[in-house]
């Protein structure tokens, strides 16, 4: 490691460069584009259409249209409306609460609702960096805005920087040791229940010490349930009744996928296998949770860092974009263990470069061959198994 942190030293600048030319390839193409259309057909921010048109037939009182699968032939002519593509349909599958946050933006055109929302995306990663590293985050912004998944959160029109900061308040608390405000914070993560998987995993294995933050998530669901019962009670009625629906609804690109789930689709052409995959995934992430949780109890940025990674490694739904929430390990692991910094550096360029590089070869190898190697699943396992024995190993030496 230490002669790999040695060829690295000097030369990271490299990816700063790589990123930015990602950033502004993606922009031209934006802007050589027409209507709400990028210069090679796609939808910009596409991803945000599925909460754009949930916001407007919120306000439009065709809310229970969000939640008519499989059909939802209301809310796929009202998305082909608003984006201008003919056959476009990027379904919305979160609880009624989340598509409230939506409602303010809900009478612009999708262009520029998707352009506020990234920009309080971008805001919120300097907060979050602000509230995990502390002052003097440039550093760490510039790595995180040339990470891809970074760029794929905000040109996807995704809502991965809105968890990142979420996660950054709860870390902050729990560093803190206010352990209930920490569960509170926490539960704002159900419009995406699974990212609740390593918290949920750590705060479950010390219980006795945790039951304060559980409580938290608990009392943040419950009110959050108020809310859509009070506020969109049609619309609430529809997702509860629908949730099996919503649940199997796979219809999706795979080779974003990146997660043993996806990795065992993928390779072999069967969405069951890739089920069973990700069942043995999830195990594998308790199980090494487990033994990095029982020497470090009581350090939270190493626990933290590790129910972070454990989320995205195991859960069944992790897209390539929500990758973009391993800065957060990242971050807490180079700054509460400097000098493992050799070992960190080495880990974080394989990540970095598999996490570039995975999904686009991915894509690729289905094109062509109908199925593919999802690249960055088995990397980040080994990230992930050489980062704990470098923990342990700092450990031994104390």
């Amino acid at each position: 490691m230490n002669r790999l942190a040695a060829l690295l030293t000097g030369r990271t600048k490299i990816a700063l460069v790589a990123g930015g030319i990602m950033w502004v390839v993606w922009a031209v193409g934006c802007a050589l584009g027409s209507g709400n259309l990028d210069v090679t057909g796609q939808v910009i921010g596409a991803d945000h259409t599925a909460f754009h048109t949930a916001a407007v037939l919120i306000a439009d009182g065709q809310g229970t249209a969000l939640y008519d699968f499989p059909d939802l032939a209301t809310f796929r002519a009202r998305q082909e409306e608003i984006t201008g593509k003919p056959r476009f349909l990027n379904p919305f599958r979160n609880p009624p609460f989340y598509a409230l946050l939506y409602v303010p933006t809900a009478r612009l055109p999708h262009l520029a609702s998707y352009a506020i929302w990234a920009v309080a995306g971008l805001f919120v990663l300097v907060a979050g960096l602000r509230l995990i590293h502390g002052p003097g985050f440039g550093r760490p912004l510039a790595w995180s805005l040339s990470f891809f998944p970074v760029f794929a959160a905000v040109s996807f029109g995704q809502n991965t920087l809105l968890s990142f900061g979420v996660f950054a308040v709860v870390y902050r608390l729990l560093a803190d040791g206010r352990r209930f405000p920490a569960g509170l914070a926490a539960g704002l993560l159900l419009f995406k229940p699974q990212l609740l998987l390593g918290l949920g995993i750590w705060w479950a294995f010390d219980a006795r010490r945790y039951w304060p933050s559980v409580a938290g998530v608990a009392l943040t669901g419950l009110a959050l349930g108020g809310v859509s019962w009070l506020v969109a009670p049609e619309e609430t009625a529809a997702w509860v009744r629908h949730l099996p629906e919503i649940a199997r609804y796979d219809a999706f690109e795979y080779y974003n996928l990146q997660n043993p789930r996806g990795f065992g689709a993928l390779l072999t052409g069967e969405k069951a296998v890739g089920n069973w995959l990700g069942l043995i995934g999830l195990v594998l992430g308790v199980a090494f949770f487990v033994g990095v949780w029982r020497p470090h109890r009581e350090d939270v940025p190493v626990l933290f860092a590790m129910a972070v990674f454990v989320t995205l490694w195991a859960s069944p739904h992790t897209m390539t974009y929500e990758w973009a929430l391993a800065v957060i390990p990242a971050v807490l692991l180079w700054d509460s263990r400097p000098e493992q910094q050799p070992t960190w550096l080495v880990l974080f360029a394989i990540a970095w470069v598999a996490l570039f590089l995975s999904a686009p070869l991915a894509k690729a190898q289905v094109q062509t061959l109908g199925i593919a190697i999802q690249l960055s699943v088995p990397v980040m396992a080994f990230v992930g198994i050489r980062a704990s024995r470098a923990l342990r190993a700092d450990q031994c030496s104390i």
